[in-house]
């Protein structure tokens, strides 16, 4: 059963140049549109080498350190981000499929598509309206090491003060490289809904007083691969599904001569938006610099996002540079015209 949008406000602990940040959670859409009647999409793991590449595959690990295991823990950990990424969005229930499938584990090339057969199969074993399938891992860390001149301080042993001397240091580099193969199979429709080849680079690094030292102290290219495979998980489920964000928005506190401005702005800091609005309504007319009129309009815009009333926001944004001057009011409703798209098309991907 979905679970309803829901629209929370936290405050941020940050305070700068009269300002203060309020956090909203709301949802952003996903990059693409699947049919609203797949409620729940099975997740398949279909990189097992085939037994005719078996031997490649393990004469691959000999020659490069990796473990036989390693891309099956790697494709393991990719399907479990991605099945709890998903989790977070009230759009699908996910299940795992228990079974892992032949694929392409060797090179960067889709291998066909699962039988029309098979994908009814899954779907009926498992009760599930689409499949999500991972079919193509690629991985490789790279190791580089070497000495580097740095400056540190030390204590001086004579009298014990601290300077800063040039120092020879080892250090350690690992680049992490991942390819992987998604498709999403609609098996009552027939159709290949997604097919995408994604990637991630990242770079670890350890330092130490040998060579010894700063390898054992860099990352392993297990763990690396795992790292890559979560963010990769995280980055297709914001792909198929809607997911919740963080939206930072900041609203002034301080004034140049309004006291309404700074009132407004404590009640908005113990989350009295409305009677914020109120107070920075009436102020406008009152305030005899047109800086500060310019933000209580700006703030009210504010308000009205915290509280969930999008079309005043816009209103009072624009209202903000039209009439005050504010360039910040101009750059805000621009962000506001940008979520009411988004919220309406988050509203059109989760209809039932």
């Amino acid at each position: 059963m979905r679970k309803p949008i829901l629209f929370s406000i936290l405050f941020l602990a940050i305070a700068c140049g009269g300002k203060r940040n309020v956090a909203i959670n709301t949802m952003r859409p996903a990059e693409i549109n699947v049919n609203q009647e797949i409620k729940t999409v099975l997740v398949l793991d279909r990189t097992k080498p085939s037994d005719k590449n078996a031997w490649i595959t393990i004469g691959e690990g000999i020659l490069t350190g990796e473990g036989i295991m390693a891309d099956r823990a790697a494709a393991q950990e990719l399907v479990n981000s991605l099945k709890n990424t998903l989790q977070a969005s009230p759009r699908y229930q996910v299940k795992i499929a228990k079974e892992r499938l032949e694929g392409n584990s060797l090179t960067a090339v889709f291998p066909d598509p699962l039988s029309q057969e098979l994908q009814n199969n899954m779907i009926r074993r498992y009760n599930a309206h689409a499949i999500v399938a991972l079919e193509i891992m690629d991985t490789d860390f790279i190791i580089t090491k070497g000495q580097r001149k740095v400056k540190k301080k030390v204590t001086n042993r004579e009298n014990r003060n601290e300077v800063e001397k040039e120092v020879n240091e080892w250090y350690a580099e690992g680049v992490g490289n991942i390819k992987v193969g998604i498709r999403m199979y609609d098996p009552i429709r027939r159709e290949l809904i997604d097919q995408q080849l994604l990637s991630r680079t990242n770079t670890w690094s350890a330092t130490g007083e040998s060579e010894a030292e700063a390898l054992a102290a860099l990352i392993d290219k297990d763990e690396a691969t795992r790292d890559l495979c979560r963010r990769l998980g995280h980055d297709y489920a914001f792909k198929i599904a809607p997911m919740p964000i963080r939206l930072s928005r900041s609203f002034y506190t301080k004034a140049k001569e309004s006291s309404d401005l700074e009132r407004g702005g404590r009640l908005a800091e113990v989350d009295n938006w409305r009677e914020a609005i109120d107070v920075w309504k009436n102020g406008i007319p009152k305030a005899t610099e047109e800086k500060d009129r310019a933000r209580m309009a700006y703030n009210i815009a504010v308000a009205f996002e915290v509280i969930g009333d999008l079309p005043q926001a816009l209103e009072w944004a624009q209202k903000s540079y039209a009439d005050y001057g504010s360039k910040d009011g101009l750059a805000y409703a621009k962000q506001l015209q940008q979520r009411m798209q988004h919220e309406a098309e988050v509203e059109r991907q989760m209809q039932k």
